[in-house]
């Protein structure tokens, strides 16, 4: 599309694409609008996530939020892929299925 150009002649075949574009715009800013509020509603009113909120199966989980310096005050045993599912459950530990 050429530059400087205020107006166009209306038989370029733009008008669709023009309003095509228009259109996603809306569309964005309304999504835009809805994570916004969201992120608002989120920091002001949503509930404390904790230490492990998605049941993790990896160590970097098991440290406390925000994690020490140190991050683990003895170093922890790996004998699966998934060691924080190991300590978590230890009646179906991962290395067995290894």
């Amino acid at each position: 599309m050429p530059r400087r150009i205020y107006t166009y002649e209306a038989n370029r075949g733009w008008g669709g694409w023009n309003l095509i574009v228009s259109i996603g715009a809306v569309v964005q800013a309304i999504g835009l609008l809805i994570f916004v509020y969201n992120l608002v509603q989120s920091y002001f009113r949503g509930k404390h996530a904790g230490h492990d909120p998605w049941d993790a199966w990896t160590l970097e989980w098991s440290t406390p939020s925000p994690p020490p310096a140190y991050n683990f005050a003895v170093l922890p045993a790996v004998n699966s892929r998934r060691p924080l599912w190991d300590l978590k459950h230890p009646e179906d530990p991962d290395s067995d299925y290894e």
